[in-house]
Parts: structure tokens; C-alpha cells; sequence
């Protein structure tokens, strides 16, 4: 018994440390809504999903552009045993952790197929609060995973598009890999609040926008603004309702 016992204390730091593989893919995210251009990277393993958005600078011009990544990123880190997400949300100064539920996607898969980064994908359709997305997903890849809050397709999501040619996540490269370190997940420590709660917030922030702009520009006697609508991927959908921006 002793000898069994001395066994495990010597194996146990070798399983808790053992090799596990990892998927790493790097997405082109262009948003036409936005004059920024974004990089998105996604490191995932069977339980979990840890994908972050980098901003993406433009300087020069003609042949001479190039573009750097900014300090700001945004990130997002999904648990499939708690069938949750958590990420966080910008509000003028003030930075939101919310958490929400992974089955936020009715998709319709078709018959269309394509390949990308040579290998085969099918596609399907999903509605998500205020568009409709196209994506193409392959599942010869031992994982499951999308960027951003995609989710419950089988396999992993290479490609998705708005059907309005707004917003497009592309994968541009991808590698497994083996590591003994556990996926990081950044809100590990954070209290999470909820979408409605966030949504609540938000409409109130963009009407105060709205008044402080309009009072800027009669203070200034010039016409007041009239897009007063925030860029945002999401129309902001709280308790089953359209609040528009």
C-alpha cells in the first residue's frame, strides 16, 4: 500500500503537467462600419475558447501603408463544460465583464461546400441580433471553435461573413500544437454581469451622448449631428427587445 502510495505522489505532478494539443488560428476581422482594421487570434483545446481582437492602426499611404497593432484588444474566453461566455464591453471610460450562455445561434446548415487553408468546409446560416451570417466551417480538425460569440456549429468556423458585406472573420493561418499549460482565462477573478443589464446601461450612455452633442452644437450655434448611432456589430437587443442605438 505504501509502495502504491509513493507511486501516485511521483505521478501525480506528470498527469496534472501532462501534454495536451491546442489550436491556434490568426483571422483577418474587417469591419466596413469602422475605419480601423482588426486582427483576431483564437487558441482553443477541446473545453475552451480564448480568442482576442487587436486594433489595427493605418499609417502611410499608397504602396507605403502599413499598419500597427495598438495597445487595446478586446477578448473572449468561452467554457463548453459551462456552456458560458465571458468578455468584456467598452462604455465611454468604463469597462463591462458580462457573461451570457453559448446557445445564442440557430444555425441552417447547406449544401454549399468550399475549401480554405486547404481544407474542406460546409456552410450555414444564422440570424444574430440585427444581421444574418454566412460561415464556412470544416470539422477534419479535432476541435471546436469560432471566433468572436459564433458557436454551435460542429467543427471549427474558418470563415464568417455578415450577408450584408459589413463584417468578415477570414482565417489566415492555423497550427496544433502541444503545450502542458492550462488555456488562460482572464476573467478567472472578475464578477461578470449580465447582456440585459450591459444593453440597459448602453441605452442610457448613447442618449446621454446625444444630449451633450446636441447641446455642444447649439452652444456652438451649428446644426446638431445627425448620425447619433454608435458603430456597433450587435444591435443592442435587451430582454427579447430591439433598442436601437
Amino acid at each position: 500500500m505504501k509502495s502504491l502510495f509513493t507511486s501516485l505522489i511521483i505521478l501525480l505532478p506528470l498527469l496534472l503537467n501532462a501534454q495536451h494539443k491546442e489550436l491556434k488560428i490568426c483571422y483577418d476581422y474587417i469591419n466596413h462600419a469602422k475605419p480601423n482594421t482588426y486582427d483576431m487570434e483564437l487558441i482553443a483545446n477541446n473545453k475552451q475558447v480564448l480568442s482576442y481582437t487587436i486594433r489595427l492602426t493605418k499609417s502611410g499611404s499608397a504602396r507605403n501603408i502599413r499598419y500597427k497593432a495598438t495597445t487595446d484588444s478586446t477578448l473572449l474566453f468561452k467554457d463548453y463544460n459551462k456552456g458560458t461566455m465571458v468578455y468584456d464591453e467598452s462604455l465611454g471610460r468604463d469597462i463591462y465583464i458580462i457573461e451570457e450562455g453559448l446557445d445564442l445561434f440557430n444555425w441552417h446548415t447547406t449544401e454549399e461546400c468550399d475549401t480554405l487553408l486547404d481544407y474542406p468546409c460546409k456552410t450555414a446560416f444564422a440570424e444574430f441580433r440585427g444581421r444574418e451570417y454566412k460561415a464556412y466551417y470544416t470539422t477534419d480538425l479535432p476541435f471546436t471553435a469560432a471566433p468572436w460569440k459564433f458557436h454551435g456549429l460542429p467543427g471549427v468556423i474558418l470563415k464568417v461573413a455578415s450577408v450584408d458585406d459589413v463584417l468578415l472573420y477570414q482565417a489566415k493561418s492555423l497550427e496544433i500544437y502541444e503545450t502542458e499549460k492550462a488555456l488562460y482565462n482572464p476573467f478567472e477573478h472578475n464578477e461578470a454581469g449580465s447582456y440585459n443589464a450591459f444593453c440597459k446601461d448602453y441605452k442610457a450612455y448613447r442618449k446621454e451622448v446625444i444630449k451633450i452633442r446636441n447641446k455642444r452644437a447649439k452652444q456652438q450655434n451649428r446644426p446638431a449631428p445627425k448620425n447619433n448611432k454608435a458603430p456597433r456589430v450587435e444591435v443592442i437587443i435587451p430582454e427579447n427587445r430591439f433598442i436601437l442605438n
